[in-house]
């Protein structure tokens, strides 16, 4: 059996179509983000050995240039003290370089291990000149995605709405929706939607707000969690196998920059003809009217007639990879906590080494929750009443001591007033 990665399945669609003869070697070498070069060295493999060609000789091998971890900690350790803190990678490489025990490294080298460790933080670059960026080839190769915050209804709705819009960079054509805010969840359900009608893009191009890259002070504090660092729709469209091109600035994304000063001038006003006053209306326009003449006038035809897009593998579970994750810890009895409610495990869903692990539980974009162990989806049944915890059972108690009497030729008997206070007692009792 061959396992495959998702970039290595996507490889082994396109040189199937180089061999049938469907796309040329230098587009096959393009779309599959290879030099033309390493393209036919894999084509070659590929017509001798079949699908293993596309699985890599090193994988699972540590590369024989590597540099000894020993090495690494010996290096970073130089760098924390307080003679080298202030050192960059590269005047740092240069000093190790005068010591044969630890050096040469090279400052790359250096600068990975300082960032992944939180020595030293990537500075801004400056202003840089920027030239115009031609067109992808086929469609589906390149999406650009951004919101707009506009009066969109004008005066004729007291809510404001965004419009969250999708446009393909290789023909201009549109996919957008409106949504009450601009927020990681109505991101993810454009996404959602784009993926089911459309298929995989190759890339994604958007801004850098905060549902598609992790601010620094997040990341900072995440940062022994690498996992974590990354956002939602970051680690979904990684799963997917798609590229998301984060834009440094306004400019980096023009196309649609120029798409919503197009859309705030054309779409509002057919929105004012037709006397949309609503966030549901202003959708169906949308999808039933809008679009479509969008699509029709202002598209362009491709360099490539080909539709870049790729299929969703079967199996392939939208909801459940955009989904908001939180984590429980399963109880002994069974039992966990969320949002104030607790949930029971049944016992035939119940499993011996569920006590005290974790369980995953999936917010959808459908409003449905989901609890999943271990790849496992389970249906536990929510409680009325907080399960009762057992009591300890109490200590047992010493039974009262009983006083002896005092033998005869006890010191205080020798003092009459102490044997007197005891004859009184004891006639007392």
């Amino acid at each position: 059996m061959l396992l495959l990665s998702q970039r290595d399945r996507d490889r082994l669609v396109i040189l199937r179509q180089v061999d049938r003869g469907n796309l040329t070697v230098s587009e096959g070498a393009r779309r599959a983000r290879l030099s033309l070069r390493q393209f036919r060295r894999l084509l070659r493999r590929f017509e001798a050995e079949g699908d293993r060609a596309v699985v890599h000789r090193a994988r699972g091998r540590r590369p024989n240039n590597a540099l000894s971890l020993k090495l690494r900690e010996q290096v970073l350790g130089l760098a924390q003290e307080p003679l080298y803190a202030d050192f960059g990678p590269t005047l740092l490489s240069e000093h190790l370089a005068r010591d044969f025990s630890l050096g040469p490294i090279h400052p790359h080298t250096l600068r990975r291990w300082l960032i992944a460790e939180g020595l030293w933080r990537v500075r801004k670059q400056g202003k840089r000149h920027r030239q115009k960026r031609p067109r992808r080839a086929a469609y589906g190769e390149l999406v650009l995605m951004d919101t707009s915050v506009h009066p969109w209804l004008e005066d004729r709705c007291s809510e404001e709405i965004v419009l969250i819009a999708m446009i393909d960079d290789a023909t201009g054509r549109l996919y957008a929706r409106f949504f009450p805010r601009d927020t990681g969840a109505a991101n993810r359900q454009l996404l959602v939607d784009y993926l089911m009608r459309f298929g995989r893009m190759g890339a994604l191009y958007t801004d850098r707000a905060s549902h598609f890259q992790a601010h620094f002070r997040a990341r900072e504090r995440r940062e022994q969690d690498q996992e974590q660092a990354l956002t939602l729709i970051r680690r979904a469209l990684a799963a997917l196998d798609i590229e998301l091109i984060i834009a440094l600035s306004p400019q980096a994304k023009g196309r649609i920059e120029r798409l919503f000063k197009t859309l705030q001038d054309r779409l509002i006003k057919e929105m004012r003809i037709r006397g949309i006053s609503t966030l549901k209306e202003a959708n169906r326009f949308l999808e039933e009217e809008f679009i479509g003449f969008w699509n029709e006038r202002f598209s362009v035809a491709p360099l490539l007639a080909l539709d870049a897009h790729r299929p969703l593998n079967p199996g392939t579970d939208l909801l459940a990879l955009f989904a908001e994750t939180e984590e429980r810890v399963i109880r002994s009895d069974f039992t966990l906590r969320y949002r104030n409610q607790h949930f029971q495990i049944q016992a035939q869903e119940a499993d011996p080494a569920m006590p005290n692990s974790r369980l995953t539980i999936e917010r959808r974009l459908d409003g449905t929750t989901r609890f999943c162990w271990r790849g496992r989806y389970l249906l536990p049944t929510p409680l009325e009443q907080r399960p009762e915890q057992p009591l300890p059972e109490p200590a047992p108690q010493r039974p009262p001591r009983k006083g002896r009497p005092a033998p005869a030729d006890h010191p205080w008997r020798r003092f009459p007033i102490l044997v007197g206070r005891a004859r009184h007692r004891t006639a007392a009792t």
